[in-house]
């Protein structure tokens, strides 16, 4: 049926369905004259292929199957919720953390009192990165603070790097790892302090650093 012709759209029986009570939702078991009326039609259908049913009994008959059809659905629903609440079940893993470190003789003296952790999170699609119990401090006006991934040679210099994005001092939170990035290889975070002047490279001004480890 269209809204034209019932003269209720999906809100009305949105808000119909939502005002039902628990006795509503019952299956209702109809007297035997009603089941005696439906042979009856049945066999007047197959007798006079233009006899009619009663609408007045196909209303009834419809509201009985709509009040079934949300009685399923609520089950349906809750049983759906009961699954997610007891098998709590979370692709997210943590495979590796690191500990940062103060390096006094080369990194900037801003990250003497900053501390933080961090946690390598597995998930379907990549990688992540979560900065975890950290007090870090807040950069100066103009610049941030930035996380990137070194990927150190045999001697512990910076072979290659990526940033994984800005890091908010207050609430550091989870950062992506960049697909096609692995972070095995790329495995030493490093937070850095970033002047806001238009260059994508390190600035060299590195507060806190340490390698990810396997757990």
């Amino acid at each position: 049926m269209d809204e034209e012709r019932t003269g209720r759209t999906d809100s009305d029986i949105d808000a119909m369905l939502r005002d039902l009570d628990a006795s509503e939702l019952e299956l209702i078991s109809p007297p035997e004259d009603v089941w005696e009326g439906i042979e009856s039609a049945v066999q007047a259908g197959a007798d006079a292929p233009g006899a009619v049913v009663s609408l007045e009994f196909r209303r009834r008959k419809a509201r009985r199957i709509m009040l079934s059809a949300a009685a399923a659905l609520v089950l349906v629903a809750g049983g759906i919720a009961a699954a997610v609440t007891l098998t709590g079940d979370d692709p997210a893993r943590v495979i590796a953390s690191a500990e940062l470190a103060y390096d006094p003789d080369g990194f900037d003296e801003l990250g003497a009192f900053a501390r933080a952790g961090a946690e390598l999170i597995a998930e379907d699609d990549g990688h992540s990165i979560e900065i975890v119990d950290a007090s870090l401090p807040s950069p100066e006006a103009g610049a941030d603070l930035e996380a990137w991934l070194i990927q150190p040679d045999e001697e512990g210099n910076v072979a290659d790097l990526v940033s994984i994005g800005l890091v908010d001092p207050e609430e550091p939170g989870r950062l992506e790892v960049p697909a096609g990035y692995d972070p095995q290889a790329f495995f030493v975070l490093d937070i850095s302090i970033e002047p806001r002047d238009g260059e994508a490279g390190h600035s060299g001004r590195s507060i806190l650093r340490g390698p990810l480890r396997e757990l």
